[in-house]
């Protein structure tokens, strides 16, 4: 295996490589907060003008290489396995023997509707929570799983070109909700590195991989640029 990109910014070390061949040789994680590949019904679906423009620009990932990842991530975390996730995948998680706590959803107040009108639009997204074997606790007393943020609007001044983005206050919701100040947080599949954004505001340490280096890019620009602004609010 070829040594992959690393690039440390801060708290933060990043890889350019495949989550696969990269998580077994990082060492043990407090946590987890990703958003992995959905199926490749639903990236296929993911278009748009009338079905001719293509959404989503990464490859989508089978049943058995989502369970095979969550796996591996199990061995290495020692609490929280939180995923944005297909939600046929989640269904998979519980029958494979994993330790789901709970699903929840992330609501999405701005989705998109079901353009075709013949049924409803979907407007949430699976929230799959995992913890390993191990006292649970968290520090959102009696919260649902169940979050309302509204998406990144592509054009918009937040939107950083990745087809998935995630609202930053949604990911800094579950860093206050699910982790602690110092603590180590792994996103396997970091895209645009809000996740990463997220821990540099919030005082966790961080380590993402992201596949794709037009994506590894703009994560590694963005997470630069949180650090920097750390040190001038210093």
């Amino acid at each position: 295996m070829a040594e992959p990109q690393k690039v440390v910014v801060g708290n933060a070390v990043l890889y350019l490589g495949d989550c696969r061949e990269i998580i077994a040789t990082i060492g043990r994680v407090g946590h987890v907060i990703t958003d992995p590949p959905y199926g490749e019904k639903t990236h296929l679906g993911a278009r748009g003008g009338g079905g001719s423009t293509v959404l989503v620009d990464f490859a989508s990932i089978t049943e058995l290489d989502f369970l095979g990842i969550t796996s591996q991530l199990l061995d290495i975390t020692d609490r929280w396995l939180i995923m944005t996730c297909e939600w046929r995948h989640a269904a998979e998680i519980e029958k494979a023997g994993l330790p789901l706590v709970r699903l929840g959803i992330w609501h999405k107040p701005n989705g998109a509707p079901q353009f075709t009108g013949d049924r409803p639009g979907t407007g949430w997204e699976a929230v799959a929570i995992l913890h390993n074997t191990g006292k649970k606790k968290w520090n959102g007393g009696g919260h649902h799983a169940v979050w309302s943020y509204p998406t990144v609007r592509s054009g918009s001044f937040e939107a950083c070109n990745h087809p998935t983005e995630k609202p930053l206050p949604l990911i800094q919701k579950w860093l206050h909700q699910f982790t602690d100040k110092d603590e180590t947080v792994l996103d396997p599949f970091m895209g645009s590195g809000s996740t990463g954004v997220a821990c540099m505001n919030m005082g966790r340490k961080f380590i993402g991989i992201e596949i794709d280096p037009k994506h590894f890019d703009t994560a590694c620009r963005r997470i630069q640029q949180s650090q920097q602004q750390m040190k001038l609010e210093l």
